[in-house]
């Protein structure tokens, strides 16, 4: 990507470049530099196998930041061979702070900004538990009679407009889409006549708030999005008028 190295498949920026494409979003990733979108092609090249850029290991030895023990870089075993070290992976291997003449100093922060300006991490989505009747009654059912079976449900995840968070509804098949609309426009604390709500796979726009989960083929999960409400196209209006009488006959 970029003319760049390769992201491994197991790198979270390429988990969420898929998580994002799977779900109809454009990836966040790709959204600063090609705002009007840019056209995908799939290639399978699973039996491909990429070179780090020809380079040889570093054959000297190196330390361990707060460790004593000397290691070297060919005796190293990569938990996957070949991958590049991520931005979260290079912090965690950071110690959080030291403590130096009875100072304590941040480690991370100041390199996470550092590398946050120069490329930046991917955003995390923020998770939201929707508190829902349903949720309400099987949290009861779970503690009062933990042994009994749970009745059918319909767990939904919808995504927000901008993909930076995820709404988790637990909801009954009975349900409706105008009380999963509700449901949503109270924790987001909006007017529910403001947004969509619909899916991808197949491209589905809920419309009638009348209609069950069930009958929208909503059970057991669903992953769904929102997106702003798109105005009705106007239809062409013309004003009444005399209908032009025929032409005169020349003379």
């Amino acid at each position: 990507m970029f003319d760049g190295p390769f992201q491994p498949f197991y790198d979270p920026s390429t988990q969420r470049c898929l998580r994002d494409i799977l779900d109809g979003f454009f990836p966040s990733e790709l959204q600063r530099l090609y705002p009007n979108g840019v056209p995908f092609k799939v290639s399978d090249l699973r039996n491909q196998v990429y070179l780090e850029d020809g380079l040889d290991p570093f054959p000297g030895e190196g330390c361990v930041v707060g460790r004593q023990r000397m290691h070297k870089a060919l005796d190293r075993v990569e938990e996957h061979p070949g991958s590049r070290m991520t931005a979260e992976k290079f912090l965690n291997r950071l110690p959080k702070f030291v403590i130096r003449q009875g100072e304590v100093i941040d480690i991370r922060g100041p390199i996470r900004d550092t590398l946050q300006n120069c490329c930046p991490l991917p955003a995390r989505i923020q998770e939201i538990v929707v508190e829902t009747p349903t949720l309400a009654a099987e949290r009861d059912r779970s503690q009062e009679s933990p042994n009994t079976p749970a009745p059918p449900l319909s767990m939904l995840r919808i995504k927000s407009e901008n993909g930076e968070q995820a709404f988790l509804l637990m909801m009954q098949p009975d349900n409706t889409i105008g009380d999963v609309r509700a449901l949503l426009a109270q924790a987001r604390a909006m007017d529910a006549s403001a947004f969509e709500i619909f899916s991808t796979f197949p491209p589905t726009l809920y419309q009638d708030d009348t209609l069950t989960l069930q009958a929208a083929g909503l059970v057991p999960k669903a992953a769904l999005l929102l997106r702003a409400r798109r105005a009705p196209k106007s239809s062409l209006k013309f004003s009444p008028g005399p209908c032009p009488g025929p032409s005169p006959s020349p003379q």
